[in-house]
């Protein structure tokens, strides 16, 4: 069963046919309409005439019948009735016209073919009137030759005028509609990209699709300033903290130097290594904000994205083996897209650690870049651990950790800083159980 149209098109398509529909049973219906009323009112008439020649019930003689329609057939208000008397053989006694075939009784429709000079469609009415005789009277249907095609054409131009004007009007209004509903789709998926500044085009006429731009354009110009005030907030809160923290870390190291230090060296390894890991976390923060901003667009160039997954496996390598773990690259042909190779530096880097950090000895990690469609895709497996489906979107958010994690060190920013590279390069960022173990999946427009 289908179900109601949604979309622009579809309503244009269901008006249309509804449209032509109406329209057509209109035409047809008012013509043949038409047809029928003249033909209803050429019966009357020449009824009228028949029983006005030869009244129902009464017994007329011959000649007085053919001496009535020879008068008849005179006079000028009856030139266009034909008449016809003929006896039990068909024979002719009077009237003013002959036919070339045996009619019916009753009422009938004459054609061209019924070689009526001066006729080309009309009725006619046969009646036994008693005697052995019957009486036919006919008329034209037609005020002049031809005029039934004539009105046809008159009617197909007159209609199909009508369904012209109309479809190029909502032709029209489908146009305006649809570059209307292109412009706020335009904006919003710039917005998706990290466009904030991009706004709905108003064209200054002062109608309902203006004031709707209108309205979306302030709308889109409230968040963007409650976005720029809750991003200023933590910006600044990171910017503010980072000093002092940097500074306490420069006075814990310092400290750490020191030989009056030996008995508390340890605790204060740890601090500064704690210090260093608040740093990250401010400094990922920044990063971020910095990311959804959409300024590093500017950096895009173009990348070999196996090239680059190359570069970064070299890179991880020692981190890997001292974990004494297997790192598995599969190797693809080359795949061009724009890009800022820092941050997809970055977002290779940080699946890799992720990797590495969260599975045990041993494990297993590859990567592997290949093309699915119009989109370059890189995928980062292990066999770990992985994460519960029920903890999959608390891995994505911001500080999200698991149970599992919480006692181990990192600050849960590592994949939301690897989804925000993949939002400004137009692509994704999906966890999915590998069954066991995770893989990310990070599909890049190329």
């Amino acid at each position: 069963m289908m179900g109601r149209p949604v979309s622009l098109r579809g309503l244009t398509i269901v008006f249309l046919g509804l449209f032509l529909t109406v329209t057509l049973l209109a035409g047809f219906g008012t013509f043949f309409a038409t047809l029928s009323m003249v033909d209803d009112l050429v019966d009357h008439r020449i009824e009228s005439e028949s029983l006005a020649i030869a009244p129902a019930g009464l017994r007329v003689n011959r000649a007085q019948l053919a001496h009535r329609i020879l008068e008849l057939t005179s006079q000028r208000d009856t030139g266009d009735l034909g008449m016809l008397l003929i006896d039990v053989q068909g024979r002719r006694i009077a009237g003013n016209a002959t036919f070339t075939r045996a009619l019916p009784l009753g009422f009938s429709a004459l054609t061209r073919q019924d070689r009526i000079e001066g006729l080309t469609a009309g009725r006619v009415l046969v009646r036994e009137i008693g005697g052995g005789m019957r009486l036919a009277v006919f008329a034209e249907t037609e005020p002049i030759d031809n005029y039934v095609s004539g009105r046809r054409r008159i009617y197909i131009a007159g209609f199909g005028a009508i369904i012209i004007v109309v479809l190029t009007g909502l032709l029209l209004f489908r146009r305006l509609v649809g570059h209307r509903i292109e412009q706020m789709r335009l904006t919003a998926e710039s917005i998706i990209d990290g466009d904030l500044s991009r706004r709905v085009p108003i064209a200054g006429d002062g109608g309902e699709f203006d004031r709707q731009a209108a309205a979306f354009n302030h709308m889109l110009d409230r968040m963007n300033m409650l976005m720029t005030e809750v991003r200023n907030v933590s910006n600044d809160i990171s910017h503010e903290l980072r000093t002092p923290l940097a500074r306490l870390r420069n006075e814990l190291a310092l400290l750490e130097q020191r030989e009056e230090a030996e008995p508390v060296r340890a605790r204060l390894q740890l601090a500064t290594a704690q210090a260093d890991e608040l740093l990250g976390m401010f400094g990922a923060m920044l990063r971020i904000a910095e990311i959804e901003s959409g300024s590093r667009r500017t950096a895009f160039a173009p990348i070999d994205l196996p090239a680059l997954i190359q570069d970064m496996v070299e890179m991880v390598q020692p981190l890997i083996d001292d974990r004494r773990q297997h790192l598995i690259v599969t190797r693809s042909s080359a795949m061009p897209l724009a890009g800022d190779r820092q941050l997809l530096s970055q977002l290779l880097l940080n699946l890799l650690d992720n990797a590495a950090r969260h599975t045990p000895e041993g494990s297993e990690i590859r990567i592997t870049a290949e093309r699915q469609g119009n989109s370059g895709c890189i995928i980062v497996t292990d066999n770990g651990p992985g994460v519960p489906a029920e903890q999959l979107a608390l891995a994505m958010r911001r500080f999200g950790r698991l149970d599992r994690s919480r006692s181990a060190s990192g600050h849960g920013l590592g994949l939301p800083l690897a989804d925000a590279i993949a939002r400004l390069h137009g692509g994704t960022l999906e966890l999915a159980d590998a069954g066991p173990g995770l893989q990310v999946t990070v599909s890049i427009p190329l």
